[in-house]
């Protein structure tokens, strides 16, 4: 199950998607976005409500069929929004696969003898670069490929 949050952001994402491609109405656009998502009239309007505050979108009133209907369409802003949130996919991405691959792999850590244990102060130059210091405290971190 997405996370509410998470869930939020990509609803928004998906209904500028869809008016990415032309301007579109209400009832259209929760065809168009994946069922997954579970999107309906009742979160729909007030997400095109703050996307229209942010000036993501723009709106305009037109009669069809004897009933006024909003049109939705969207702006430079939330095509840069659209485009940020595919750049940040990216690296969600990324971590997800580090994420996979790294629980995929079962390495037993390495037992160092004691008189031998280096910290990041005391191991030599090219090794630093394999340390980080968790930051607040003085803990030393080896990070070895990509086992956990």
């Amino acid at each position: 199950m997405v996370d509410a949050q998470m869930k939020r952001g990509f609803l928004e994402a998906c209904v500028l998607a869809v008016l990415a491609r032309g301007e579109s109405y209400g009832y259209q656009i929760i065809k168009e976005v994946p069922p997954t998502l579970g999107l309906t009239e009742s979160t729909l309007y007030p997400l095109l409500k703050r996307l229209e505050g942010a000036g993501c979108i723009t709106v305009r009133s037109a009669e069809h069929n004897g009933r006024l209907r909003k049109y939705y369409r969207i702006t430079k802003p939330g095509r840069a929004r659209v485009a940020a949130f595919i750049e940040e996919w990216n690296e969600v991405e990324a971590i997800y696969r580090f994420v996979s691959d790294a629980t995929a792999k079962k390495v037993e850590p390495r037992e160092e003898a004691p008189s031998k244990k280096r910290t990041a102060k005391t191991a030599p130059l090219n090794d630093r670069a394999s340390q980080s210091t968790i930051p607040g405290s003085r803990q030393t971190c080896k990070i070895e490929g990509a086992a956990l």
